[in-house]
């Protein structure tokens, strides 16, 4: 793609309102006739008069793609990536090497994100300003995002401090699938201490960012990294929107005392690894260093607040959460709140609902952490009155008659029933 870069100059707030481009900044001299594009929006200038903005696809990173860079002086690297017309969460992994911290910065729908997890944040990863407070997050007092404050993020280096003003910056635009392409301009900032979320460490961790994409019409996303420092290696990776992976557990409460409960939350899964893709983690339930939501974009993080509270999963799992993040994973206090019921053996679904099925008998005792006497979708089973051992997945027959046999299901190793349903076993 040939791509031909230029300083033009706008009289709106913004690209997109503005109703003339200019060569000059006394906006005097319109520029030629053509089309233009910026962020990912394109408009065509005609006899002086900025057309209808429109979206630019071919300008624009494809969601689901790596990015790699490797420079040997400082920049301000800017990539706009398509999300394509599905909503959900799009998450974004970094990974910033040479033990030299780069800063992120997120739009998406004019607004924009600055907050960053990593793996085993909070068990035995730190994450510190620049001045050494230690934060829950990166970009905790970084808060809300705006144009001017990207979160710095990496491995602590004493020698390479992001903090102070810099100048002169060299600009980059990506162009995909070349890559990232001077623009010929600098640009000017300047950088506080609460910018900074260094990873304390000898190794920089992958961050973990998510982006809610609540509109499918806004497919535009712009990324952009500040490096400062001479010498810059990052790599990211965004993924496409899609609904954050659920768990279940209590409603949130602020002791760690045992409690049942099928409120429905979310979380995303850090990552690790140096080069693109990432190794993304596998855990089913959230872990410590996971930021957790009420919705399935992540628009909402579970108590955005500087106070901790608990959500009980499983019945004996206390999960302290604070400003949106897992903080710590321990046994709740106290027994959890069960009830006993019959139901049968494993088996499989043929063997309750397949032709001529005859079903284990409901003999055996279990015990959920629902209020009604059988277990409901979302409520956890366990084999012990205690509720130490929950029960594996499987087929469980509960009742029948009529020819109608009734049953519940239980998927990973988590004891959560995913439904109870009937079937007329032909």
């Amino acid at each position: 793609m040939a791509v031909n870069y230029g300083t033009y100059y706008f009289d709106g707030i913004n690209f997109s309102q503005a109703t003339a481009l200019y060569t000059d900044a006394a906006l005097t001299t319109l520029a030629a006739d053509g089309f233009y594009s910026q962020n990912g929006i394109v408009r065509q200038q005609l006899n002086g008069i900025l057309l209808n903005s429109q979206p630019c696809s071919e300008c624009s990173v494809p969601c689901g793609s790596g990015i790699s860079a490797n420079f040997s002086g400082n920049g301000h690297f800017n990539a706009d990536v398509d999300l394509a017309n599905s909503t959900g969460a799009t998450v974004i992994y970094y990974y910033m090497g040479a033990q030299i911290p780069d800063g992120v910065l997120v739009t998406y729908n004019s607004v924009f994100y600055n907050r960053l997890t990593c793996k085993n944040n909070h068990n035995g990863q730190v994450i510190g300003e620049q001045n050494g407070t230690v934060v829950d997050y990166a970009g905790l007092n970084n808060q809300p995002g705006t144009a001017t404050n990207p979160t710095f993020v990496g491995d602590r280096n004493n020698t390479s401090n992001p903090v102070g003003t810099f100048n002169n910056v060299t600009e980059y635009n990506y162009v995909d699938p070349v890559g990232y392409q001077t623009l010929g301009t600098t640009r000017n900032f300047s950088v506080v201490n609460a910018q900074v979320g260094t990873a304390v460490g000898t190794d920089s961790p992958v961050f973990t960012q998510v982006i809610p994409k609540t509109v499918g019409s806004v497919t535009n996303c712009n990324v952009q990294i500040f490096a400062p420092l001479a010498g810059t290696v990052f790599r990211w990776q965004i993924f496409c929107p899609t609904a954050l992976p659920s768990f279940q557990g209590s409603a949130l409460q602020n002791t760690t005392s045992c409690a049942a409960g099928a409120a429905t939350y979310y979380f995303v899964r850090n990552a690790t690894g140096t080069t693109t893709p990432f190794t993304i983690d596998t855990n089913t339930t959230p872990e410590i260093g996971n930021f957790v939501f009420e919705d399935a974009n992540g628009s909402t993080y579970v108590n955005d607040t500087a106070l901790i509270k608990y959500i009980i999963v499983g019945g004996t799992t206390a999960l302290g959460i604070r400003n949106g993040v897992v903080v710590s994973s321990g046994s709740c206090s106290g027994s959890p709140s069960l009830t006993s019921f019959n139901a049968s053996i494993s088996q499989t679904f043929n063997q309750i609902c397949g032709p001529g099925a005859t079903p284990a008998a409901a003999d055996q005792t279990y015990y959920h952490s629902g209020s009604a006497a059988l277990p409901v979708a979302g409520d956890t089973v366990f084999t012990t009155s205690a509720g130490t051992t929950v029960l594996a997945a499987g087929y469980y027959y509960l009742s029948g008659g009529g020819g109608t046999n009734t049953y519940f299901e239980i998927q990973g190793n988590q004891g959560f029933v995913t439904n109870v349903t009937s079937c007329i076993p032909e």
